[in-house]
This record gives C-alpha cells, sequence and structure tokens, in this order.
C-alpha cells in the first residue's frame, strides 16, 4: 500500500529541487492559473525541504498552497527524473518525483494536527463514518442497489461505482446509464451496495494516509471474499487506486470506457440510431496520463453514427488540461484557481455541441463550469451517449 513520510520521500524532493529543468512547471494546471510557482511539485519541494529540515512549520503554511494540487499527475508524466525506461515500468509513489505525492504527505502533516478546511475535515469525517464523503448513510446505497435488483452474489463481475454513487445527482445518472448499456449488452454483473466503500482514493488525496489503508484492506478482503474476477469501475479515481495499491491478484480491472469499447468490438453492442452532433473528448486525468487509456473512449464515441468527434486545441490526450476535481478540488475552493472554467473555455473553443467525460468529478465540475459560463452546450458521460443510440 506504500505507506509513506516526509522523510521517506526526501530523496525525491532532492532530485527535483536539483534538477531545475522547469518541466513540471510549464504545463501545470495550478501554475497557468495563478502564477504561483509554489503550487507546482518544483515549488513544493522547496516547501516541503524547509519543514523537514525546520526552517518552516507546517502550522504556517497557507490552505492554498497546502489544497491546490489536484494530482492531475502533469508534472510526474513530464518530469525529466521519471523519464528513464526503468522509473517509466518499475517506478511507484515511493520512487517517482510527483507534486501530487508532495503534496499529500505534506497534508498528511497537517491532518494529523487536525488544521484543515471544514470542507475537508467533515468529508474526511464522512469518510470514516459513512465511507463516502456526503455524510450520507450506507443505507441509502443499499436501497439503490436493491431496488436495482443487482446485488452481487455470484456473478464474477463487480461493478464498483465508487463512493460519489447514488449520493451525487451527476453521478448516479452516469452509473445507472452504464447499468442500461451493460443491460442491454447481457452482462452478468453486481453490485455491493453499502458495503462498497470509498477505495481510499480520496483518503489518500486528503492526505488520510491512516484511513486509506483502512479503507483498502476492508475493500480488498471483500473482493476477496465475494469471489471477484472482473472489477469494473465507474471512476478513473478508484481505478488508479485498484491497479496502484490493492494486491489483486487474479483479479482484471478496467475502467468502463475499456469494456464499453470491448463489447462493441466484440458486436454485443449494436448502436440503432444516429446522433447528429459534434463532441469533444475530455481526457479524465487519471485514465489517461496515469494510465494511458486514450483511444477506448473514442473509439466508444466513434462507433455512434452520425457523432463527429473533434480534439481541444494542444490539450488532449497527454497534455489534457485538469478539470480541477482531483484532490479537494470538487470540496473545497482555492481562491483565483478556476480550473474547471478555464477547462471548459478549451471545450467550447473546439465549437462542439458536446462535451463527453469518463469521470464522475469531471462531471461534476464542468457541467458547473458550463453553466456558470452559460454555454449552450450539454456535458454527458459516455455510457449516457451511448445509451441514446442503443
Amino acid at each position: 500500500m506504500q505507506f509513506l513520510t516526509l522523510e521517506d520521500y526526501e530523496p525525491q524532493l532532492w532530485s527535483c529541487l536539483s534538477c531545475y529543468c522547469g518541466l513540471c512547471v510549464e504545463g501545470c494546471p495550478c501554475y497557468r492559473a495563478t502564477l504561483k510557482e509554489t503550487y507546482t511539485a518544483r515549488g513544493l519541494a522547496q516547501v516541503a525541504l524547509a519543514v523537514l529540515e525546520g526552517q518552516l512549520s507546517v502550522r504556517e503554511l497557507p490552505d492554498g498552497l497546502l489544497f491546490a494540487c489536484t494530482g492531475c499527475r502533469w508534472c510526474e508524466w513530464n518530469c525529466s527524473m521519471n523519464t528513464p525506461v526503468y522509473v517509466v515500468e518499475h517506478g511507484d509513489r515511493r520512487t517517482r518525483v510527483s507534486g501530487a505525492t508532495m503534496a499529500e504527505l505534506l497534508r498528511a502533516l497537517r491532518v494529523e494536527m487536525g488544521l484543515v478546511p471544514k470542507q475537508v475535515r467533515d468529508a474526511l469525517n464522512s469518510l470514516v463514518v459513512h465511507g463516502n464523503p456526503y455524510g450520507l448513510p450506507k443505507a441509502l446505497k443499499d436501497k439503490w442497489v436493491d431496488e436495482l435488483g443487482l446485488r452481487l452474489r455470484d456473478q464474477g463481475t463487480l461493478l464498483y461505482v465508487g463512493s460519489s454513487v447514488p449520493f451525487e445527482d451527476r453521478a448516479r445518472m452516469m452509473a445507472e446509464a452504464l447499468i442500461g448499456v451493460l443491460r442491454h449488452a447481457g452482462v452478468d454483473f453486481g453490485m455491493l451496495g453499502g458495503d462498497e466503500l470509498d477505495s481510499g482514493a480520496l483518503a489518500r488525496a486528503l492526505g488520510e494516509e491512516g484511513l486509506f489503508a483502512e479503507l483498502v484492506e476492508h475493500n480488498q478482503k471483500l473482493i476477496e471474499e465475494q469471489g471477484v474476477e472482473r472489477l469494473i469501475c465507474l471512476s478513473p479515481h478508484d481505478y488508479d487506486a485498484f491497479l496502484s495499491y490493492y494486491d489483486l491478484e487474479g483479479v482484471e480491472v478496467l475502467h468502463y470506457t475499456q469494456l464499453l469499447n470491448e463489447l462493441l468490438s466484440s458486436g454485443r453492442l449494436k448502436p440503432r440510431r444516429e446522433l447528429s452532433i459534434k463532441a469533444v473528448y475530455h481526457d479524465p486525468c487519471y485514465l489517461g496520463r496515469r494510465h494511458g487509456v486514450y483511444e477506448e473512449p473514442r473509439a466508444v464515441l466513434e462507433a455512434i453514427p452520425g457523432l463527429e468527434l473533434v480534439e481541444p486545441k494542444s490539450w488532449a490526450r497527454e497534455r489534457s488540461f485538469c478539470c480541477g476535481g482531483g484532490g479537494a478540488g470538487f470540496l473545497y475552493e482555492v481562491p483565483g484557481l478556476d480550473l474547471h472554467l478555464r477547462r471548459a473555455d478549451q471545450l467550447i473553443e473546439t465549437g462542439a455541441q458536446l462535451v463527453v467525460v469518463a469521470c464522475p468529478l469531471c462531471r461534476q465540475m464542468l457541467d458547473s463550469a458550463v453553466r456558470s459560463r452559460d454555454y449552450p452546450v450539454e456535458v454527458k458521460d459516455v455510457a449516457e451517449v451511448l445509451l441514446e443510440v442503443l
């Protein structure tokens, strides 16, 4: 599970500080929005080393500095210290230079002191009590799953919808659209209901390493006891957590867009209707930069008759600009950090009438952004779009 402390990570901090190449700054969304280099990996490394050496107290650090990083992994992907073949193939959280890891470890020190913004504190308390950040009881998830008649028994395939579902309406709509598509294809699957807790992705992002370990232990035991052979994730953040931090030997972990592409390629799904619309796809950071899943979501959209898929200029695939929802972004607003609005502007510049996402947090952030900007477009998930033409 790679439990780390700031002391453990010191060699990577020095690697970053000794580099001075600036690749981590060039495309960092937080830097582009605020021009504050302390928000980048290079800046965070200097801050973290000063904390380690006693030159700064973590108590003195402003909340904006601690919680600006969304964990988009731009710096990790673009870092010259991470690009050698050995690091690319074998690097992990302990050995990769990453602004996200620096931010998480600094947050962990403040979490231990109980000195975090109210929104973050409330979300962490809710994760402890309810397994989700919304403070809503697990019984609601049990009720939702039972009404759908999708309790996991011996199907072997688990749909893991994550801690946003069914508590956040847009995430629930995504999950229900995906369920509709999977049923249309005749996929035999089930869900865990209230026993399904947050994967730990959010707990770690907020700096709660101990809670992260507890959630991993709970979910891993449950998955093993249920005899799961295939694990389908709605959220790229959960997908990343299961692949990177769990020991799920013999379990195939997929993001749902990978499964949809598989079902279309095999002929189990066949679009019946046309959808004459120009659409732009937003690459989620944790699906794209973190795991290289770029083609499958696009292949699903390109299989829809009549749909014209366009790309945002300069900011697609590996260079996708973060929606701002990662880290504490969907909970806590850092002044001046308007990543969701900037990303919406980039997507709308393509002339698209529809913004398509593949992540519950992206769905939430970009939907809020286009409404704030009063753009005449809709934000939908890949499964929602596909369901319309089946």
